[in-house]
């Protein structure tokens, strides 16, 4: 587990469900989802890692979202690239039963700027429902539901799921929000969904547990400069 800023890193899932008056300033994009959570993918980083002057091959299990099936944009974590440099084994993700290979296209470059931005290679193979986003501020208090990916079953035995879980927002800073949620490995990168305009609307990052126990996630809010309003 690695740890920042008192934040232990743990992958994680999630969706927020935020119901509040909509801001004129709030920007909306995205494509609409058909199925619920069909938009949230697993994602395969093969990652290089040190210990003790070594250097060892290790495979990052994350999820992320797909808000546009046209280009491929993946919206995920940063934590989950840290330590990618074989450009011969380009990450992969698992959309509608087949993996597919990503390039990562920007990211924040730190865990207090946890967010990720990966575009499938060849989109055109891809026919899957995407999840619109919201960029818009978010406030204490508020419910919040997380989907993402975590391993159930044993380590020799074990399956990758599918899962959510509801909270709410506790705390509240630049670089994070913290959550009251409480989730397993294997969901970092994935989706904070928030109603918005009485729909479920992206609006948000699984980052990290709290040194609290609870979950932190980034804001879209952070990526107003890389996601546009259609």
């Amino acid at each position: 587990m690695h740890t920042a800023k008192g934040v232990g890193l743990t992958l994680l899932m999630c969706t927020s469900l935020l119901i509040t008056a909509p801001r004129a300033d709030d920007i909306v994009g995205g494509a609409m989802q058909t199925a619920p959570h069909s938009a949230i993918v697993r994602l395969q980083i093969p990652l290089q890692r040190y210990d003790g002057g070594q250097r060892h091959h290790v495979t990052e299990h994350c999820s992320g979202t797909l808000v546009d099936p046209a280009t491929g944009m993946i919206l995920t974590a940063w934590h989950c690239f840290d330590g990618y440099m074989d450009l011969t084994q380009p990450p992969k993700a698992f959309i509608k039963g087949l993996w597919h290979e990503v390039r990562l296209a920007a990211h924040g470059g730190a865990i207090n700027n946890d967010w990720a931005i990966a575009t499938i290679i060849n989109p055109t193979r891809i026919d899957a429902p995407a999840m619109q986003y919201a960029l818009k501020e978010l406030s204490l208090g508020l419910n919040v539901t997380m989907v993402g990916y975590q391993r159930m079953g044993s380590k020799n035995n074990s399956e990758w799921l599918k899962a959510a879980t509801s909270c709410k927002i506790t705390s509240y800073r630049d670089d994070w929000i913290e959550t009251d949620c409480r989730l397993h490995k294997g969901a970092s990168g994935g989706a904070v969904i928030g109603i918005h305009q009485g729909k479920p609307k992206l609006i948000g990052i699984i980052s990290a547990k709290s040194s609290e126990g609870g979950v932190w996630f980034v804001p879209l809010t952070r990526l107003k400069y890389q996601l546009s309003p259609p």
